[in-house]
């Protein structure tokens, strides 16, 4: 019987949160006004749909798929390149992420050391995959505690994969 109680106060809670607004405490103790809300879409002012939405401190997250709807376009989504295409799908997609590390590999393998390691680090704001290769050193056996050793930096342009570079040796 409290069993049963304790689950459903929990459950309450939990489904009172999703449908009121909600204030935390994050990133050191600034307040965030977190809401979740069903809010009604118009398109060229025609209401089109309404979805729930998460709304943080007064920015409306709305999913792809939502926006899509609204402006009647397909979504389609490619992970291996991180890209999402609303409306058509372009012709030159570029090289995947995987391809980006392959020709790194396979261009300078034979200056990189045994044992580091060829990772995508981000994607630049041309959308270029910055890729780098470094190696993990442990500085505590016991902890486990470490740092990264860098030996470069790969720049390899999505499109043409022409790579580049950070440092030359």
């Amino acid at each position: 019987m409290m069993k049963d109680k304790v689950k459903g106060l929990i459950l309450g809670i939990a489904i009172g949160t999703i449908f009121t607004g909600t204030t935390i405490f994050a990133d050191y103790g600034s307040k965030q006004t977190v809401w979740y809300k069903p809010i009604n879409f118009f398109m060229n002012g025609e209401r089109k749909l309404t979805e729930d939405i998460l709304i943080v401190n007064g920015t409306s997250y709305v999913p792809l798929k939502t926006v899509a709807k609204v402006a009647n376009v397909p979504l389609t989504a490619d992970f291996d390149r991180y890209n999402i295409y609303l409306g058509s799908v372009p012709t030159n997609k570029g090289i995947s992420v995987a391809q980006a590390i392959q020709k790194v590999k396979s261009t300078y393998g034979s200056k990189i050391p045994k044992g580091y390691r060829v990772e995508l680090d981000n994607i630049d704001e041309a959308g270029n995959y910055s890729i780098h290769v470094y190696e993990v050193v442990i500085d505590n056996k016991v902890t486990g505690e470490g740092h990264t050793a860098t030996f470069n930096w790969y720049t390899v342009d999505k499109y043409t994969g022409t790579i580049s570079a950070m440092f030359d040796f």
